[in-house]
Parts: C-alpha cells; structure tokens; sequence
C-alpha cells in the first residue's frame, strides 16, 4: 500500500483525497436518502416524501381562478423553478465526478492541464444534473401543495380518529381527480372527530387539512 501510494504523482494524491471522501459521504447521502432521513431538495426543508402519497398528476381542469387561489405566500412558482447549483448534493457530485475523472485521464497518460479540465466539465455537468433533479422534486411538492389547497371548502371521511386542539395523528379520505386520496388531518376545535364522521376542509398547512365536523 506505501508503495502504491509512493508512485503516485502529486496531483494523483490530491486527487485521491478528494475522490475518496467525496464518495463515501455521496454513498452516505444516498443511503441517508433511501431510508427517508436525507435533507431533501437543495439540503433546506424540502422533503419528497412530505406529500404523503398525494397524486402528483395536475388535473386537467385547473382555470387561471384556480391559480389565483392560492395563497401566493406559500406558493411560489419561481421559487419552485429556481436551478440552485451549490447545493449539498451538488458540490459532492461535483468533487466525485471531478476528481475521478482527473483521476482516470491522468493514468491514460493524459497531461494534467487536459485531465484535470475535462475532470472540471465533467463535474459542472454532474452538479447542473443534480440541480435539474432537484429542481423537478421541487416543482413535484408544489404541485401536491397546489393540489392539496384545491380541495379546501370540500367534505371528506374520517379515517383515523382527528384528536382535538390541532393534535397530530388523524386522516381523511377525500375524492381528489376522481381518486380516493388519504391525507394527514388535525382540527382546531376542542374534541375529537372519530372514524367514519364527515367533515369539511377548512384550510391546509403543508401537506396537512384543517377539518371541521359536518354539523
């Protein structure tokens, strides 16, 4: 192994403790991401996972008064559209692709001005790739908001009991798209709504519907 190492040339050992660390911590995101604890899109709150099964495809029947609707605060088209290179993800697929790019030109006998350039592009082009994925799961999660808030005003079926005072754990069941959608509910009023009851959506936050019992 001292051996190895010591035949390499400089650039060869930078090269290598960058590839190496770079691709332990890419695995580690995957894995992270796998099990359903990575940071999401853009490494900030974004989680792909928080439309919790929602149907991702837009209805057809969305009007420019649906788009007005919505609450421009909380959604955002250009916030959703926008290409964010340097990211968390990004920099790793960067310094993964760069590095053993390099890595693989310079031992072809390629000269090191040569490969570390085409180590350069092939990096850029890595971590623009990254961001346009991002940047589809992001528009994906809009679109499950949108089409969350479109139903608000509707009645749905109590799944699991809705508990009092905005507590966590109730859901509904609701025709969304002409398909039975099951959703995360809470209510703000001060007793609980139990199975089978049915309610009417009075509001959304995030991918949870504030619901109120049916009277």
């Amino acid at each position: 192994m001292n051996a190895w190492w010591e035949a390499l040339s400089v650039l060869q050992k930078v090269l290598y403790c960058i590839a190496i660390p770079a691709t332990l911590i890419l695995i580690l995101q995957t894995v992270l991401v796998i099990m359903g604890f990575g940071d999401g899109a853009g490494g900030g709150d974004f989680n792909p996972s928080d439309t919790s099964g929602l149907d991702m495809d837009m209805p057809e029947d969305i009007s420019a008064g649906d788009l007005a609707d919505v609450d421009a605060g909380e959604f955002s088209p250009a916030d959703a559209g926008t290409l964010k290179l340097f990211t968390v993800q990004g920099v790793v697929a960067f310094l993964t692709t760069f590095s053993w790019v390099a890595l693989v030109c310079v031992k072809t006998g390629m000269p090191d001005a040569a490969a570390l350039l085409i180590g350069l592009v092939c990096g850029v082009a890595m971590m623009y790739v990254i961001a346009k994925l991002l940047q589809l799961m992001a528009r994906l999660a809009e679109n499950g908001t949108f089409r969350l808030k479109s139903v608000i005003g509707e009645t749905a079926q109590v799944y699991l009991t809705v508990l009092p005072s905005g507590e966590s754990g109730g859901k509904v069941t609701l025709s969304s798209a002409s398909r039975f959608t099951e959703v995360d509910a809470i209510t703000e009023g001060n007793q609980a709504i139990p199975s089978g009851s049915t309610v009417r959506i009075v509001d959304v936050r995030g991918d949870v519907v504030v619901v109120e019992k049916e009277l």
